[in-house]
């Protein structure tokens, strides 16, 4: 079952409050009996028929307009709201109609106002908070959708929609423990609904409680959730270091979505872990086949293929993650250095490290593993145009510094090793002794 906090969702139940509040509102029989049937063609014509001897009754001129809207014809719906608004001012149904046409018709800045106005005439009814709140929360105003939300649940404390759009609301604006609170208390209020349930584990894992989450995620699963359920059980179990059960769950989340490229990217993920690297290579390359530029999955291709041994094959999935990703592009250019100093391939390499550190120049690592590619290769040499910036630029990082000092002994540069030598061994004495041990031959 999916949330009804969508505009969508807030559109179909508005009419049906409003009909509720309008139901036995001094109307005959056979306009009562229209409505409970949902017949709103009878339930114009019937009206039309008795606002001719009572033209100025707030009720069925209301009534009208909800018939008119039910029947999707929102332009006349909203002229028959606001004439029913310029005849009765104080009534504040009329004015939930047309917030909830002007909706449809797709302005939602029109339709906020209104329900503004629709909470200063009754503001002491839930039905206006509530609406404004989420229309605020659904077109991504959330600090101005709190207040009317808390207060429409403090009148209707058990409505699943609000504790719903309020739990996330609190989620966005990083108020985890109130979200936490009130998802928790929805799920024990709806038992039997997936999204609730769904929304109870989300919360609890975004507050890093992941043991808690776990039963929650497991109803909402067995309960027919989406598939979001899946890759947060999964997170969850990862987190209490049960790999297994969470590899299982994976299992069933690709079984259940076998066309979701995340399904099986998830699955690729939870094998490397568990050591099944062939059938992480089938799954992430079932990933890129259903999503060819999924970069995350190339870039581990990439890594389960150089564990395996195939280099070659490892270097393409890095090349791809590299010009498909921005945000992995220089962990990929990086890869492929250590990968190509491992081949032997040291311009390949060194070009390679360029390019990592060209995207990303703050990553000390890719600093210090050029410098260790120069020492490899026995290029110290080639070091020269950037080595004393590194040491500057790093000046308290012990990989830098003992990559750089081996460089510098290399380049015959003895001063500049003792002066890192004692930064060494206040920082990192295990380093400071394989220098001095180099140092000495």
């Amino acid at each position: 079952m999916k949330p009804y906090t969508t505009i969508r969702a807030l559109l179909f139940v508005l009419p049906l409050l409003l009909a509720t509040s309008l139901f036995g509102q001094s109307l005959s029989e056979p306009i009562t009996t229209a409505v409970a049937r949902n017949d709103w063609k009878q339930v114009e014509t019937l009206v039309r028929k008795e606002l001719k001897t009572n033209p100025g009754d707030v009720h069925r001129m209301t009534l009208l307009a909800l018939s008119l809207a039910q029947q999707k014809r929102h332009p006349q719906a909203l002229e028959q709201a606001k004439a029913t608004i310029a005849k009765h001012p104080t009534s504040y149904p009329p004015r939930m109609i047309a917030a909830s046409s002007l909706m449809h018709l797709g302005r939602n800045s029109d339709a906020i106002l209104m329900f503004e106005s629709a909470r200063k005439i009754a503001p002491d009814s839930a039905e206006p908070a509530m609406a404004l709140g989420m229309l605020l929360a659904t077109t991504g105003r959330c600090d101005d959708a709190i207040t009317h939300l808390e207060d429409a649940l403090f009148r209707r404390p058990d409505n699943g929609s609000i504790i719903h759009q309020l739990t996330k609301c609190y989620l966005q604006l990083g108020r985890i423990f109130e979200a936490t609170d009130l998802a928790t208390r929805g799920a024990e209020l709806e038992p039997n609904l997936a999204v609730a349930q769904l929304l109870a584990g989300e919360t609890l894992m975004a507050a890093m409680k992941s043991d808690q989450a776990i039963p929650f995620l497991e109803r909402a699963i067995a309960l027919g959730s989406a598939n979001s359920a899946y890759l947060l059980q999964t997170a969850a179990l990862q987190d209490r270091g049960r790999t297994q059960e969470a590899l299982a769950v994976a299992t069933e989340y690709a079984k259940r979505a076998p066309n979701d490229a995340m399904a099986w990217y998830n699955l690729g993920l939870l094998q490397i872990e568990s050591q099944q690297l062939d059938s992480s290579v089938k799954s992430l390359r079932r990933a890129l086949a259903i999503k060819p530029n999924y970069s995350e999955a190339y870039y581990n291709l990439g890594r389960v293929y150089d564990v395996l041994g195939f280099s070659e094959d490892a270097i393409q999935a890095f090349r791809r993650c590299a010009t498909t990703s921005g945000a992995f592009a220089a962990d990929s250019y990086h890869a492929l250095a250590l990968l190509y100093r491992k081949l032997g391939s040291f311009d390949e390499a060194m070009r390679a490290h360029g390019q990592a550190i060209s995207i990303n120049d703050s990553a000390d690592v890719y600093h210090a593993e050029r410098l260790r590619t120069c020492v490899d290769a026995e290029r110290c040499a080639d070091a020269a145009p950037f080595i004393d910036r590194d040491v500057t630029r790093f000046p308290e990082n012990p990989n830098v510094l003992f990559q750089a000092a081996r460089c510098y002994l290399r380049n015959n540069k003895r001063e500049q090793v003792e002066l890192i030598l004692p930064v060494l061994e206040r920082i990192d004495p295990a380093l400071a002794g394989q220098l001095k041990t180099a140092m000495r031959m």
